[in-house]
């Protein structure tokens, strides 16, 4: 899948994926942060609900930027979707192996605290799962179809035979 849109929608997973993956150790840099961690601070919760998406996600992008052959292309969308649906799921079910220590919020009273796990998650992986969606549907969009070898040009007889199976169908 080697079009314009294959390389555009691997480019833009590959800075969604980057963006999600880094976000939980930058962001607190500029108060821009889900916890309570300072700034490169390595966690359990920011290593499986970050980095390990994150990664997955980068690694489909590049598939998606190099690959000539559908099947990578498609395996690298694959690998994105999942990664952006882990990054909407993983925060709802991460305090069951978290913790007290998981990235959930429940409730906020400003619009900026209502907004951030859209920045951190739910928005990022939407947007990912999005992509990799498209991108998947668009490598099976060039597969070539072989006509099948009676089809074409040289139908003298198609019509007659078309006839007589109606007939024998009873659809006159």
């Amino acid at each position: 899948m080697r079009t314009v849109t294959g390389r555009m929608l691997g480019f833009f997973l590959l800075l969604l994926g980057a963006w999600g993956g880094i976000v939980a150790y930058v962001g607190p840099l500029f108060d821009y942060r889900m916890g309570t961690g300072s700034a490169w601070q390595w966690t359990t919760a920011n290593a499986e609900l970050h980095a390990a998406p994150g990664a997955a996600v980068v690694l489909g992008g590049l598939l998606l930027l190099v690959a000539s052959p559908r099947a990578i292309a498609r395996l690298g969308a694959v690998l994105a979707l999942l990664g952006g649906l882990w990054f909407v799921v993983g925060p709802l079910f991460a305090s069951l192996w978290l913790g007290s220590g998981a990235e959930t919020q429940v409730a906020s009273t400003t619009l900026s605290d209502t907004l951030r796990p859209l920045g951190y998650h739910y928005g990022t992986g939407a947007l990912i799962i999005a992509a990799a969606a498209y991108a998947w549907a668009s490598c099976a969009a060039y597969v070539r179809v072989t006509p099948y070898p009676g089809a074409g040009a040289n139908r003298g007889g198609a019509d007659i035979e078309d006839s007589r199976l109606s007939t024998m169908l009873g659809n006159d």
